[in-house]
C-alpha cells in the first residue's frame, strides 16, 4: 500500500511536460516527414546519419528531437530513481534542477569536445560520430517515452518495469557502442586505446555522475 501510495501522487505537472515533449515529435515530422521516417529506422538503415550537415531540413530536425530528449531523459533519470525509492517524492521543482544539470552539464560536454575537436584539427573526422553518437541518444529517449509514461501512470509492476529501463538502457548503451564503432572502424583502429579512454570519460562517466548527483540533491 505504501508504494502503491508513493506511486499515485498527482502528475499533473509530468502530464504537461509529456505533452510538449509530444508536440515537438510532431514539429520534427512537420518538418521534413522522409527524414523523420528514417530516424524512425535508425536500427534498419543509416540513411539518417549519412545526410550529415548535406541538408538544412536534417539540422532542424536534429535540433527538435535533440530538444525532445533533453527534456525526456532527465525526467526518466528522475522517475526511475523515484521508483527505485532513491529519491522519495516527485516535484516539478526538482525536475527543473536536474533539468537544468541535465543541459547545462551535457551542453558544456559537447562545447568541450567540439573545441578540443577545433583545437587539434580533429573537427572533420570526429564530427560524424558527435552527429551519430547524439542522434543514437535522441532515438533512444523516443524509445523510452512510452516506457516512462508506464512508469508514471502505471500502478502496476512498476519495479519490474523499473528494472526493466534500467536493463534496456545499458544494452542499448553497448549496442550503439558496437554499432558506432563497426561504422567508425577505421578511426576506433588508429588509436583504440584513446578511444575506451574518450568512452569511459566523456561517455559513461558524465551519466554516473549525473545520477549522483540527483541522488543526493533530491
Amino acid at each position: 500500500m505504501e508504494a502503491l501510495f508513493r506511486h499515485i501522487s498527482s502528475h499533473d505537472w509530468i502530464t504537461v511536460i509529456c505533452f510538449l515533449a509530444f508536440s515537438l515529435l510532431v514539429v520534427a515530422k512537420k518538418i521534413n516527414g522522409y527524414h523523420f521516417r528514417n530516424f524512425m529506422l535508425l536500427f534498419v538503415t543509416d540513411k539518417y546519419v549519412k545526410i550529415h550537415n548535406t541538408d538544412s531540413s536534417r539540422k532542424s530536425i536534429h535540433t527538435v528531437l535533440t530538444l525532445f530528449q533533453g527534456v525526456i531523459m532527465p525526467l526518466l533519470i528522475y522517475v526511475v530513481l523515484f521508483n527505485l525509492k532513491k529519491i522519495d517524492v516527485l516535484q516539478l521543482s526538482c525536475y527543473l534542477k536536474i533539468l537544468a544539470v541535465y543541459v547545462v552539464f551535457f551542453g558544456s560536454k559537447y562545447m568541450l569536445e567540439k573545441t578540443i575537436m577545433i583545437v587539434f584539427g580533429l573537427y572533420p573526422k570526429l564530427s560524424p560520430y558527435i552527429f551519430e553518437r547524439q542522434t543514437y541518444i535522441n532515438y533512444f529517449s523516443i524509445l523510452f517515452f512510452p516506457l516512462l509514461l508506464l512508469l508514471v501512470f502505471n500502478s502496476e509492476y512498476v519495479e519490474v518495469l523499473t528494472y526493466g529501463v534500467v536493463i534496456l538502457s545499458v544494452l542499448l548503451f553497448l549496442l550503439a557502442v558496437a554499432l558506432i564503432i563497426s561504422h567508425h572502424r577505421k578511426l576506433f583502429n588508429e588509436a583504440p586505446f584513446y578511444f575506451i579512454l574518450y568512452l569511459c570519460t566523456f561517455e559513461i562517466a558524465p551519466y554516473i555522475l549525473a545520477c549522483l548527483w540527483v541522488r543526493i540533491s533530491c
